[in-house]
């Protein structure tokens, strides 16, 4: 459960960042934001991904959790990648 609670969470980070900027912006809402929404957008997914690190060091240790944190924001990271390709097209 832990897995997909940090998948998610660098799911939902790098969304929110891939949000804050201006390209993907019209690709995911199909306009620009304000200049406060996409502040606010960053800020929000690093404290998402923050959250994915503070998730797995506290539930699986700090050794195996700092490599388990990098697999889970690289999962999250194909899956915004892949949801941002699939939705240009």
């Amino acid at each position: 459960m832990i897995h997909f609670t940090a998948i998610l969470l660098a799911l939902g980070g790098f969304s929110a960042l891939a949000l804050s900027m201006t390209r993907h912006q019209r690709d995911l809402v199909g306009r620009t934001l304000a200049a406060r929404q996409a502040t606010a957008a960053r800020i929000s997914g690093w404290v998402l991904l923050v959250s994915a690190f503070a998730v797995d060091v506290t539930a699986l240790g700090g050794g195996y959790g700092s490599v388990a944190c990098f697999a889970h924001l690289s999962v999250g990271a194909w899956l915004t990648i892949a949801v941002l390709h699939w939705r240009r097209r």
